[in-house]
């Protein structure tokens, strides 16, 4: 048996090693990265999906996608396909992605591996949809899928098994099904219904009840239609006033979905469910004020423009009393509500006074560590002033 020794000898078996594979096993045999040798290569057809409209009480509810393929080369598959599958306006469910899928860390793109061997004219669906896609309520987007033998991969394909994770769920099957129902598709267009069309979008009136130097508080309607954002003016007379941390903590469904625009000065508030209260200080009283909560229009316009626009209506109820204190709304300069940080969170984490008594207390502290420090200094100084002294001990 002849023995290869030396560098030019490992080198000349590693060639023999990668032939021998080849021939052995098939073009599939280097991995993902694998280099195909010259000849034919297996054909796929896809399966054509219809677009699909989602209904308006489905608001949210991406359609699943059973994605198909056939085999209409001239030469098998071996070794299996991989299947890559990308999804926009939209992000798969990735606690169950089965085990012989990978994800990207943006959830929109899964490759599955299918390592059974797929015959020329050979056709299959997957056993069961892929998994559950998370979308907002109104969405546009689409599924993309591609098919490839295994081990073969198209240029530039990511390394998906280095690049992405494992699932962990049961593993995904396929089924056989006829070829001729497979068009060369590969793709499920979805969108909202309402999304591009004229609709009727608007908003119902707030009613805010209270005394002047106190605060009241109303709920904000949901909006009918797919209207997503709200907009508020506060009655004249009154100051947007978020909660405090320790009424927040007693009032569960006060949610952080308000901000405050840059331009206009106005708060805007968006919840999918529509926990949100509107929360102002009654100031003083100015007769006839009133408020607007608003909705924008469809983008395409609004069958019904007339109920956009709802008032924001007060009635003050008598004045403060005078055995409750009410501490007053932030300044510009405090308010949490302000242009630079978006989104913002609905209620404030120390209250004015809170926060004066923290800053006096802070003042309190430093001022007496400073006098501690001189009093011991001025110690230090007067012992080693005396230890110079004529007759001190050595």
């Amino acid at each position: 048996m002849m023995v290869l020794k030396g560098r030019w000898g490992r080198a000349v078996l590693a060639v023999l090693v990668t032939v021998a594979t080849v021939l052995l096993l098939g073009p599939g045999a280097g991995g993902p990265g694998g280099v195909r040798r010259g000849g034919d290569r297996p054909s796929f057809t896809l399966r054509t999906h219809e677009p699909y409209t989602i209904a308006a009480a489905d608001r949210g509810r991406i359609p699943p996608l059973t994605p198909a393929f056939g085999n209409t080369g001239r030469v098998a598959a071996p070794h299996g396909v991989v299947m890559r599958v990308t999804i926009t306006d939209g992000a798969f469910d990735t606690p169950g992605t089965p085990n012989n899928c990978y994800y990207a860390k943006h959830h929109r793109t899964i490759f599955c591996e299918f390592p059974n061997a797929v015959p020329v004219g050979a056709g299959y669906e997957t056993a069961e949809p892929l998994p559950e896609v998370f979308g907002h309520s109104l969405v546009r987007g689409a599924y993309t899928y591609s098919v490839w033998p295994l081990g073969d991969p198209p240029a530039h394909t990511e390394d998906y098994k280095a690049q992405y994770e494992r699932g962990r769920g049961r593993a995904l099957g396929l089924e056989p099904v006829a070829v001729g129902t497979l068009k060369g598709g590969g793709e499920l267009r979805f969108v909202s219904a309402g999304y591009a069309d004229r609709a009727d979008w608007g908003i119902k009136g707030i009613m805010l009840r209270g005394r002047i130097g106190e605060y009241a508080a109303a709920a904000i309607p949901a909006p009918t239609g797919l209207a997503q954002r709200v907009r508020v003016e506060v009655p004249q007379g009154t100051t947007f006033a978020p909660l405090t941390r320790e009424e927040r903590e007693g009032l569960p469904s006060e949610s952080d979905y308000c901000s405050r625009d840059q331009e206009d000065g106005n708060i805007y508030c968006s919840n999918a469910n529509w926990f949100v209260t509107l929360r102002v200080r009654i100031d003083r009283r100015v007769e006839g004020a009133e408020g607007r909560i608003s909705v924008p229009e469809p983008a395409n316009g609004d069958t019904d423009p007339s109920n956009n626009t709802a008032p924001i209506k007060l009635e003050i109820t008598g004045p403060a009393r005078a055995d409750q204190w009410v501490p007053p709304v932030p300044t510009d300069r405090d308010d949490p509500v302000n242009p630079d940080v978006s989104p913002l969170s609905s209620a404030i984490d120390i209250d004015s006074r809170t926060r004066d008594i923290a800053l006096a207390a802070a003042a309190s502290a430093v001022a007496l560590a400073l006098v501690t420090f001189l009093l011991m200094r001025r110690g230090r100084t007067r012992r080693a002033a005396a230890s110079r002294q004529p007759g001190a001990e050595e």
